[in-house]
């Protein structure tokens, strides 16, 4: 009986010291500076994402899921999804590669609106859809709705097509 207060006692206190070290701080995501076309396969686009990430946080987060929506200039290109799982180091700050897909629906179309994109000055994107992110036992399902205009020229002169 003593070793069972010994246990249940020991175990309360690695729980409260467990989750008294999770206080989560808020993760700074900067705008897009570099898109790498890496090709398209089966009415999906490849792409990678450089994008300027800083976690102050004492753990690393990890990217399990993008389930976005993505238009431009108004017009539904298709679902983006991660290819793979992205990892943000912990006390991190620097841009982070993020390698994604884009699930089309006329694979033709959307490889030539994304072509016109090339020479375009400035263009609306907009994404609506959900990120899911977890660190060691916890989870978190973030709600994604955003409409922007990127000056194409000014922000991203390597967009590699």
């Amino acid at each position: 009986m003593r070793l069972k207060r010994i246990f249940s006692l020991q175990l309360v206190l690695i729980i409260l010291s467990l989750s008294s070290c999770s206080v989560y701080k808020s993760i700074d995501v900067g705008d897009i500076t570099d898109v790498k076309f890496r090709g398209m396969t089966d009415n999906k686009i490849l792409l990678d994402l450089k994008i300027p990430i800083t976690n102050p946080n004492n753990f690393n987060l990890k990217i399990k899921s993008l389930d976005l929506d993505i238009s431009v200039n108004g017009k539904y290109m298709g679902k983006m999804k991660n290819d793979s799982l992205i990892i943000i180091p912990k006390k991190f700050n620097g841009v982070k590669n993020f390698p994604v897909v884009i699930e089309v629906d006329n694979i033709l179309s959307s490889a030539m609106s994304f072509y016109k994109l090339k020479n375009a000055r400035q263009v609306d994107i907009g994404l609506d859809g959900k990120i899911i992110a977890k660190s060691f036992l916890h989870k978190k399902t973030v709600k994604v709705s955003e409409k922007q205009t990127i000056d194409l020229k000014e922000k991203m002169g390597k967009i590699n097509l």
